[in-house]
């Protein structure tokens, strides 16, 4: 199969390699011509794309022509406003339904969800006041318009490949140990991916990808702190912060980690 990534980066490179291993054949962009080099020794065939938002780039129709497009795009944090993030996945919509590109996965986020102290699921509607992100809300429409079969994976925070719960807290104060996480690893992204490429069609076309398992900071973060070796977080008042409990749609799923404890 035909399989092209746009953003080869933490998530879309590995995946990319993993792909590539099995016998796909891999196209995927990067922004930067210095990771080119990378790309291709992954064996990932490398595109120079960019959504700036308008698509630029240099012979990136290539990446269009494919069995199924991977798009895994976050949002800036920090450096754009939300509309931005919503026009470049407008352009990217328009790029993928002129290309008629028949399958879509497309990653978003769990801070698609308001921060209810309970429970949400995918019938959750968002609520920009109680802290939706708006970027990811306003992305999710746009894709939503593709004229392609479409699954939307919507991951909680992302763990694994050098990013260890609760180290960039260690020796450090802190609030909310009490507070139930929303977890999921990389390496069981990836499992997810490879599991919905090989179905023939999507009987769940938005899913929450996190771990069903849900254990407080203070239980997760101290456990990393006595397997990785660094300091735990000083926690501090309150135990419990504005929060969500997303309901996996990983029930019946052969997850690597079984709970974020085993990271």
């Amino acid at each position: 199969m035909r399989i092209s990534i746009i953003g080869c980066g933490w998530l879309g490179l590995p995946l990319g390699a993993q792909l590539a291993k099995k016998g796909h054949e891999v196209f995927g962009s990067t922004t930067s011509e210095d990771k080119l080099t990378k790309l291709k020794e992954a064996g990932i065939s490398p595109v120079l794309f960019k959504l700036s938002p308008m698509p630029g780039g240099k012979n990136f129709n290539s990446l269009f022509q494919t069995d199924l497009l991977f798009v895994n795009i976050p949002p800036g944090r920090k450096k754009n406003p939300p509309e931005f993030y919503e026009e470049q996945i407008k352009y990217l919509t328009y790029l993928i339904n002129q290309h008629r590109i028949p399958r879509v996965i497309f990653i978003s986020s769990t801070s698609f969800y308001p921060g209810i102290n309970g429970p949400v699921t995918t019938d959750t509607p968002y609520d920009f006041e109680k802290g939706s992100g708006k970027a990811v809300v306003q992305g999710e429409k746009q894709i939503a318009k593709v004229n392609a079969e479409l699954v939307i994976l919507r991951c909680g925070g992302l763990m694994g490949g050098g990013r260890i719960p609760g180290k960039w807290f260690a020796g450090k104060p802190v609030s909310g140990a009490d507070t139930p996480v929303n977890y999921i690893h990389r390496d069981d992204i990836i499992r997810l991916v490879e599991e919905l490429i090989t179905q023939d069609s999507w009987e769940q076309r938005l899913m929450n990808v996190v771990n069903p398992a849900h254990p407080t900071r203070k239980e997760v973060h101290e456990a990393m702190a006595e397997k990785y070796g660094f300091e735990k977080p000083l926690w501090q008042p309150p135990a419990i912060i504005t929060h969500k409990i997303v309901e996996s749609s990983l029930e019946n799923f052969d997850f690597k980690y079984p709970s974020p404890l085993d990271y």
